[in-house]
């Protein structure tokens, strides 16, 4: 049995679902469905990458987000799936993921050299992750880009092992 390790994009995976299907809801989704529709696999490690988001006192938007950020958590958790936080960094009065990238790549290479997978599914669309591919690729290990139909990065497409490419149809099916 081959031996597979999940990465989800925290954000990048947001921003393409709701970019596809603004209504759907991620505090409730169905991610072991998603992954178990993509691995065909029981058991995969899952690991979900997200900038940690932190309360500030007499801003009400932190809150919101910070409290939806733990109902993501607390879904998160109850299907097993391993959290991995970068953090948010406020520059000219906008917040940016920090660290997030980097940890993704360092999880695949570490896990290729240490041979603790076989088969790497990367559910992100961002080229930074490029070296982390080849690398991996290069230590015989298969990476699989899972991208978005509305849009694919020709990059990883081009790089990666294989591709599987998620449409809205598949998206919706995993709602709880």
């Amino acid at each position: 049995m081959q031996r597979i390790l999940v990465q989800f994009d925290g954000s990048n995976f947001f921003n393409k679902v709701k970019q596809l299907s603004p209504n759907t809801h991620l505090t409730i989704y169905n991610y072991l469905n998603l992954v178990s529709f993509l691995t065909k696999n029981v058991s995969p490690q899952i690991s979900y990458y997200v900038g940690e988001i932190k309360q500030y006192k007499n801003n009400q938007k932190s809150k919101h987000l910070y409290a939806n950020q733990q109902s993501l958590f607390s879904n998160l958790r109850k299907q097993g799936i391993n959290i991995k936080l970068g953090y948010l960094l406020k520059s000219d009065g906008k917040y940016h993921e920090k660290g997030v990238d980097v940890q993704i790549a360092a999880d695949m290479i570490y896990g290729a050299l240490k041979d603790e997978y076989d088969i790497c599914y990367l559910i992100s669309s961002d080229t930074d992750l490029l070296p982390a591919v080849k690398i991996a690729k290069n230590e015989g290990k298969r990476v699989v880009y899972v991208g978005f139909e509305h849009l694919m990065s020709r990059a990883l497409l081009k790089n990666c092992s294989s591709y599987k490419i998620l449409t809205k149809d598949d998206v919706l099916s995993f709602e709880l």
